[in-house]
């Protein structure tokens, strides 16, 4: 018992304390649905400033959760303690712990024998302790297509590839901005590193590990720029909200431009709680997975402490749930093209509460250069941005969500889809009016 006290003493709280959680229930890891991980691009080799280039399709073969790993989570006791009266198999350590203040628990991360389920690297815990599995998650772009280069970029003014991004005319974006363009709000990106790149605005880095700042990874710099590319700038695209203030917490580790970012839900949770230290009014998960216990949780907390997460339902076009877009407590995004029709890689059911366009978005990627991506993670990040427009216009989290959602139930009746409307209807619906 003094050993494991010792290494949980490494869970101190280190981050802001959030309100008091509910009871922590026990958990029956067995009836979770599973899941497989969707694919995307990792990282492309830079590319001459301003082109537009390709990304390879990457392998789906990400594997499951790491063999011999589970994660323990143990919430304090009624005297305010961290329980101990816990019984590891033999060869199993705990080889790190954090304190959650999201999931008002002690996380800790047991590595043990690679043939024991994580329910028999811990075969006796107290009964509001839970054991799951070290869940693995994925980023969830599709496919990527080329264009020419840009033009040489100037001081100020039109950016040249605007006229290429029909999702902002969709959104309404420029009207919007009128009112609006997400200033004073923080977007908290949890996802591989962005990159630094000349049409992205200076991104906040909230690393979930000391030492030196993760390599960029061109997911992160894709969903980077979907959100808040520079706009005006006369080089490149626009984000949709450009004065929002993005936190980049990288949680996805690149595997290389042959297979997808790797995200651990260890790391996930760790980048939920500086996501919540970081004043995160919306919180944007373009990955997807499996279902576990502990992400459900920390997903209904981050609503119950007023904030916004979107997640992107995943590339498999299948019915079957995906988390954490299927989470109730979460804002599930499908994509759709330009013409509004689903996107056919696009998973559908509880995974895609609404869509939001996906296909043919032109982002930025490492080396001052852009692609064309199709996948629910360009749809989710941007719903994100719609979202930090509306939370910039003065409104609460719940009115925002209200009145998305009653918008595009009401424009999209009689429709296959519910899609996202234009975000000057829902400003309308919160009392907001654009310029003409």
């Amino acid at each position: 018992m003094c050993a494991l006290a010792a290494s949980l003493a490494l869970a101190r709280p280190i981050l802001a304390e959030a309100p008091p959680c509910g009871p922590f229930e026990p958990f029956d890891v067995a009836a979770a649905p599973a899941a497989l991980a969707s694919a995307d691009p990792g990282v492309a080799p830079s590319q001459p400033q301003g082109e537009i280039t390709t990304l390879p399709v990457p392998s789906t073969d990400l594997g499951g959760a790491p063999r011999g790993e589970a994660l323990l989570a143990l919430p304090k006791d009624s005297a305010g303690a961290i329980p101990t009266d816990i019984e590891l198999a033999p060869g199993a350590s705990i080889a790190s712990s954090f304190w959650s203040p999201v999931l008002c628990a002690t996380v800790a991360r047991v590595v043990g024998p690679p043939d024991l389920e994580p329910a028999a690297l811990v075969p006796g815990l107290p009964p509001t302790a839970a054991v799951v599995p070290n869940s693995l998650y994925a980023t969830a772009q599709a496919v990527v297509t080329p264009m020419p280069a840009a033009a040489p970029a100037q001081a100020s003014g039109p950016d040249p590839y605007r006229p290429l991004q029909y999702s902002l005319d969709w959104l309404g974006a420029d009207r919007a901005r009128s009112l609006t363009n997400g200033a004073g709000v923080r977007l908290a990106l949890l996802d591989s590193a962005p990159a630094r790149h000349r049409d992205l605005p200076p991104i906040e880095l909230v690393t979930i590990e000391e030492g030196p700042a993760p390599a960029p990874g061109t997911h992160g710099t894709l969903s980077a720029g979907v959100l808040a590319a520079i706009a005006r700038n006369a080089f490149g695209i626009e984000g949709v909200a450009p004065g929002a203030q993005v936190v980049a917490i990288p949680v996805c580790t690149p595997q290389g431009a042959s297979a997808s970012d790797r995200c651990l839900l260890y790391d996930l949770l760790r980048g939920v709680d500086r996501a919540f230290d970081a004043k995160a009014g919306v919180v944007n998960l373009s990955l997807v997975g499996p279902a576990n216990p502990l992400l459900e949780r920390s997903m209904a907390r981050l609503e119950q402490l007023g904030v916004l997460v979107v997640a992107a339902a995943g590339n498999e076009g299948t019915d079957e749930p995906r988390y954490p877009a299927a989470y109730p407590t979460v804002i599930g995004v499908g994509a759709a093209d330009r013409e509004r029709r689903a996107y056919a890689r696009s998973n559908r059911g509880l995974s895609a509460e609404i869509y939001a366009p996906g296909v043919e978005i032109l982002s930025s990627v490492p080396g001052d250069a852009f692609a064309f991506g199709s996948g629910t993670s360009f749809a989710a990040a941007n719903v994100s941005g719609v979202l930090s427009l509306l939370l910039g216009s003065g409104a609460t989290p719940a009115e925002v969500r209200a009145a998305l959602f009653r918008q595009a139930a009401e424009a999209s009746e009689g429709q296959p889809l519910v899609l996202v409307p234009p975000i000057c209807d829902v400003l309308a619906r919160l009392g907001k009016t654009c310029a003409p």
